[in-house]
């Protein structure tokens, strides 16, 4: 049954349908899911709409309700992740998080993920700026990026820079669609994750002191 509803949850991200999202959510939530793999799986159907955008069998406007359909489900998911953080756990620092552009998707999965896990995350939005991240840098150990354009990709590289001039001793872990290894090295980053998962492990090495294995 469970999954079922999962399949049925992914369907409906990739056929944009918000309110068969918003049901097999609640069902599932209901059904005592765990949550994380609610989130797993909206990822998943958001990154195979990301390939038949690529492959032009979606376009921008049916990606963008496929956003939409994802948020819906996410607006459920989220407070359910979250309610398992609570206090961070001993050793554990605080970081910020946000976008430099003006979806928070990944950005606001990737925080309810990090805040599940014990860390305490300050949540810097959308539309990040240089002044804006600076004045975060000042209380906290890590900063993490979410860059999903390729024209965002020399604003972070921008605000790295800066950031580091100042405070070299904050750490910047950063994803999205934009970002690889190759590019999160060329813009100056000290990691890169490739979805939320790996992010809470390069959050357990850098603040936890934890060797995580990858997964």
């Amino acid at each position: 049954m469970s999954d079922d509803l999962l399949k049925r949850l992914k369907d409906a991200l990739i056929s944009q349908d918000s309110r068969t999202a918003l049901e097999a959510t609640k069902q599932l939530l209901n059904n005592g899911e765990d949550p994380v793999r609610i989130a797993d799986l909206i990822a998943e159907g958001l990154k195979e709409v990301g390939d038949l955008f690529e492959a032009q069998e979606l376009f921008l406007p049916e990606v963008m309700r496929a956003a939409n359909a994802a948020k819906v489900a996410l607006n459920l998911v989220i407070p359910a992740i979250q309610s398992r953080g609570g206090i961070a756990r001993a050793g554990k620092g605080r970081l910020a998080i946000g976008s430099l552009g003006p979806h928070d998707i990944g950005k606001t999965l990737v925080a309810a993920m990090l805040v599940s896990d014990g860390f305490d995350v300050l949540d810097l939005g959308t539309m990040l700026t240089p002044d804006k991240v600076q004045s975060a840098a000042n209380s906290v150990q890590v900063i993490g990026l979410s860059v999903l354009l390729t024209s965002d990709v020399r604003k972070a590289a921008e605000i790295i820079k800066k950031v580091k001039a100042n405070n070299p001793s904050v750490r910047f872990m950063v994803g999205g669609a934009a970002m690889s290894e190759k590019i999160a090295m060329e813009i100056g980053a000290d990691a890169y994750g490739v979805d939320a998962k790996e992010a809470v492990r390069i959050a357990r090495e850098m603040l936890g002191g934890e060797k995580a294995s990858r997964r």
